[in-house]
């Protein structure tokens, strides 16, 4: 490890030559595709699918592909961005000799937490009836997710680029080792398109795809992106088999409410 860290003045963004760009955006390009691919063939048969409560969205339109492809192509910045923070945070430790249970278990432990506090925040600020309209819309027009990742993805940018660069933010604020970050970005990236497909995946107290298939349905709920705890606390965790949210609407009432302006 300490070698890559040495050597990362060769991948400095201004030392490259202009084949190692495209070489670089195609592997990230390639390593979201093979996770579209690898979730439903690591998942299909090992769980049951959940029931679809909500209407599916079976077609995607223009805008959902414009969006798909500006945050395939906003994920290369990132990846690049996450690297460069790696290398730089004096707090990200590289060497193996480094590593601890602390800033590796521990540091994953924070990450959860610290994460999930600020997107449930930023997410709750996101259905706020002045602001729902123009962002996170979109979002919801699919209430029963089946696409793993391209619909985890199928956003306006700029939720998805607030949402990614949390993660940045995660990383340069606690602690750890790098073993820590790329766990923390690899699962990311699982957690979020499990959260989108059918698939009854739980880790029991902690995570649940069927808590995300809730806020699909019914939007003032269950606000976080991995761990229940936030939800817990600020009173929006709903079950699965809640049938209205917080305020007794369902989320075709408040769709309903955004368009009559």
């Amino acid at each position: 490890m300490a070698t890559i860290n040495e050597s990362w003045e060769t991948w400095e963004f201004n030392n490259w030559t202009v084949s190692i760009i495209p070489l670089f955006a195609a592997a990230i390009l390639l390593g979201m595709e093979l996770l579209s691919i690898l979730v439903p063939i690591v998942f299909d048969g090992i769980s049951e699918n959940i029931a679809t409560k909500g209407k599916h969205l079976d077609k995607l339109e223009p805008t959902d592909n414009l969006y798909i492809t500006i945050n395939k192509l906003l994920t290369i910045v990132f990846v690049y961005h996450i690297a460069w923070v790696c290398h730089n945070v004096p707090s990200i430790k590289w060497k193996l000799e480094e590593l601890t249970i602390w800033n590796s278990l521990g540091s994953v432990i924070l990450f959860y937490i610290f994460y999930d506090f600020f997107y449930m925040n930023f997410h709750r600020i996101l259905h706020f009836r002045q602001f729902y309209g123009y962002v996170h819309k979109h979002h919801h027009r699919q209430k029963a997710p089946s696409r793993g990742n391209l619909d985890a993805i199928n956003v306006h940018p700029f939720e998805f680029l607030v949402g990614e660069y949390l993660h940045l933010l995660t990383i340069c604020t606690i602690p750890c080792h790098i073993f820590a970050v790329l766990y923390f970005i690899l699962a990311a990236g699982i957690l979020a398109s499990l959260n989108h497909t059918r698939f009854d995946i739980t880790i029991p107290y902690i995570f649940s795809v069927k808590l995300h298939d809730v806020h699909h349905r019914l939007p003032e709920s269950n606000y976080a992106q991995y761990i229940v705890l936030w939800d817990y606390i600020f009173g929006s965790y709903r079950s699965y088999d809640d049938n209205m949210s917080a305020s007794g609407e369902s989320s075709d009432d408040i769709m309903g409410k955004v368009k009559a302006g």
